[in-house]
């Protein structure tokens, strides 16, 4: 599942963000890659993550990585909930939230966002949305610039009304903005992984496993690119 979404990042990755709005959108393939090689790290560190570090100081080094590696995420394996009443101050940490039935479906809602704000709204079935739901008033929709600060209260309506119930089944913080403080809840997941670009035609995918809250190996994932893509 995580090498799909990684290939899905590589337009945005090496041709910058798809998400500007044209009219009309315009999907570009993903480059030609493949795999070079692998490597797994259980002692000393990479990049500054340290092999048996508390999660919150793992946290702390990919933050520096944005600075010094041009590292622009960190997504977070497995972080969901079902009760919403948990995120009111979760959900301003993070870039990419996903809201969906426990099964996974078509009408599940993406939200991004991007220096605190909402910069777009996504079903899975790919229908990009101005808000979510549509029709509603402003109070009951989140809406294209709708402050990050905001979202809980406005979501937590929406939950209670019947025929949005099932698609807060599952509420995912899937990528954790870097630029905002350490959320405790991290130390659960059993993995977190970013990319970062080593050439001009090649990438490494890191992925962190913990266990127990601490980092229990590193592996590393080498990607080559179609140079002439």
């Amino acid at each position: 599942m995580k090498n799909l979404f990684i290939i899905a990042l590589l337009a945005t990755v090496f041709t910058g963000c798809l998400q500007e709005d044209p009219s009309p959108e315009i999907i570009i393939d993903p480059p030609m890659s493949r795999i070079t090689g692998r490597d797994t790290i259980s002692s000393g560190s990479f990049m500054g993550v340290y092999i048996r570090s508390e999660a919150r100081e793992a946290y702390a080094a990919i933050q520096n990585l944005k600075a010094t590696d041009g590292v622009s995420f960190l997504n977070i394996v497995g972080n969901s909930t079902s009760d919403i009443t948990q995120l009111r101050e979760r959900i301003p940490l993070y870039s990419y939230i996903l809201l969906d039935q426990e099964k996974g479906t078509g009408s599940g809602v993406q939200i991004t966002l991007e220096e605190g704000k909402v910069k777009s709204i996504y079903l899975n079935s790919g229908k990009k949305l101005t808000q979510w739901p549509s029709g509603e008033k402003e109070s009951m929709s989140v809406r294209m610039g709708d402050e990050a600060g905001k979202l809980y209260d406005k979501l937590a309506a929406i939950r209670k009304k019947s025929s949005y119930t099932a698609t807060f089944e599952r509420i995912s913080l899937l990528t954790k903005d870097l630029d905002t403080v350490y959320d405790t809840a991290m130390s659960r997941s059993s993995q977190w992984y970013f990319t970062h670009k080593t050439g001009k035609d090649t990438m490494n995918e890191v992925n962190i496993h913990l266990k127990n809250g601490k980092t229990d190996f590193i592996e590393v994932v080498r990607w080559q690119f179609d140079a002439s893509y």
